[in-house]
């Protein structure tokens, strides 16, 4: 009995990041015990209309795993370049030293990931797209390792930035940020107007593909 009460747990905690994070005031506002990570994840391959993406992270409740479909997922970008402007924020929008995104409507979604405080890992990014022939179509298949950690303490709230995942020709990861873009996608989506509790520390590293 006990071993099945400890397995159920693991499945609950294990699939927390798909449930709505709460928005309180309009502010992201995670439960308790729990940080946010909000991931702005992209993609472009040769054909969008058929191309997945899942990305795949470790914490202290296991592996979480989010799957966005790059064509119908798309992040709304504002028509005003300066969207944050004058709002407050614990951080500067065009940070100087980080690589800094278009403002442009992009296939993916903002993944908003309620998760347990502590040390996590994003792991890899999986994903996969037709090549459509004129006689016969095959599946390309696409596995780039990531090995970013991230920290969470409970009660935070964290924009870990843009990881843009390009299946076109040799699969690679590029990261950049975007909060006017992906901020702009949470108000419209979430109902998040209040963005002074969001702290930023962007995921930043090479990938290869395997």
């Amino acid at each position: 009995m006990w071993k099945s009460l400890v397995l159920g747990l693991s499945l609950v905690l294990g699939g927390c990041a798909s449930v709505p994070a709460p928005v309180e005031n309009g502010r992201l506002t995670p439960p308790a015990g729990y940080g946010i990570a909000i991931i702005a994840l992209t993609g472009q391959s040769f054909n969008d209309r058929s191309a997945d993406l899942a990305l795949h992270i470790d914490g202290p409740a296991g592996k979480t795993t989010e799957q966005i479909n790059l064509g119908t997922d798309l992040i709304r970008a504002p028509s005003n370049p300066d969207y944050l402007r004058g709002r407050p924020l614990t951080f500067s929008f065009r940070p100087l030293g980080i690589q800094v995104g278009n403002s442009q409507n992009s296939s993916g979604r903002v993944l908003v990931l309620p998760l347990p405080a502590g040390q996590h890992m994003v792991k890899n990014v999986t994903g996969s797209w037709l090549r459509e022939g004129v006689q016969s179509s095959s599946r390309e298949m696409v596995n780039v390792q990531i090995q970013q950690p991230f920290s969470l303490a409970a009660g935070e709230v964290v924009y870990l930035g843009q990881v843009h995942v390009n299946m076109s020709f040799r699969s690679e990861v590029q990261f950049s940020v975007n909060p006017e873009r992906d901020f702009f996608d949470l108000e419209a989506r979430r109902g998040v107007t209040d963005f002074s509790n969001i702290v930023s520390r962007p995921l930043n590293a090479a990938a290869t593909v395997q």
